[in-house]
């Protein structure tokens, strides 16, 4: 793949933060078998309060400074209705075009201060579109996740947005299945971000590529909000009794 059409793909598939209002999504909930039954207990205990600190590492997504309509902030908010009285704080770093090993570095120094009970590590994306070496990656999730965990972080691993267009210009299967067993070697669980997205596009939900180009800003809006809406459900699950 040229660089150029390299460019084009990154800048296509990141998520950039948002300045539109909008409402928030209904009947995008995530189907029970697209949810990892990999259970958390400390993060269960942490959810007992009084504080819950949640860490996201990722790309354009993550990046700092940006509105109340990114995943991030939206999960805030959505962990703080659920969990009334619990003091819910959420903290996110990416830059555009980071791959797993620059993600580590943005989010590495935070890990002494903000001491974070959870880590949201989104990846796949930048190195599916470069075609960076596979087991560079997985090295360092396993390497980062052993280093998270010893800051006493539980780990999720968040997989790329799903693409017609990705699959169609790069090898993102052989990345996904990647990213899937190493989650299940380190038992921890994995955000399927790519089967959510696929799943509400199947079922006329939400398909942001489709989506013209009018709709499109509020479209992307509501897409940060259901996968919001799809981390808050596997924090549940892995914490259920």
């Amino acid at each position: 793949m040229n660089m150029a059409r390299r460019a084009i793909l990154l800048l296509m598939l990141c998520i950039a933060p948002l300045g539109v209002t909008s409402a928030w999504a209904a009947g995008c909930d995530v189907p029970q078998d697209l949810l990892d039954p990999t259970m958390q207990p400390r993060l269960r205990r942490a959810l007992a309060g009084p504080e819950f600190r949640v860490l996201i590492g990722g790309s354009a997504s993550a990046e700092q400074g940006g509105s109340a309509e990114r995943y991030p902030e939206r999960l805030q908010a959505l962990l703080r209705e659920q969990y009334p009285g619990l003091q819910v704080r959420v903290e996110a770093r990416g830059r555009r075009g980071a791959n797993a090993l620059e993600i580590l570095a943005l989010i590495a120094p935070l890990l002494p201060d903000f001491r974070p009970h959870l880590v949201l590590w989104q990846t796949g994306t930048v190195e599916a579109v470069r075609g960076l070496p596979i087991e560079a990656m997985t090295d360092t999730l396993s390497t980062g996740i052993a280093r998270l965990r010893a800051a006493g972080a539980e780990v999720m691993v968040m997989d790329p947005q799903f693409s017609r267009f990705l699959r169609a210009n790069a090898d993102i299967d052989a990345y996904r299945d990647a990213l899937r067993l190493t989650a299940a070697t380190e038992a921890v669980p994995l955000l399927r971000r790519w089967d959510w997205m696929r799943e509400w596009a199947d079922e006329g939900v939400l398909d942001v590529e489709r989506a013209p180009a009018q709709t499109r800003p509020v479209t992307v809006a509501r897409l940060h909000d259901c996968v919001a809406r799809g981390i808050l459900a596997q924090i549940q699950l892995s914490t259920r009794r």
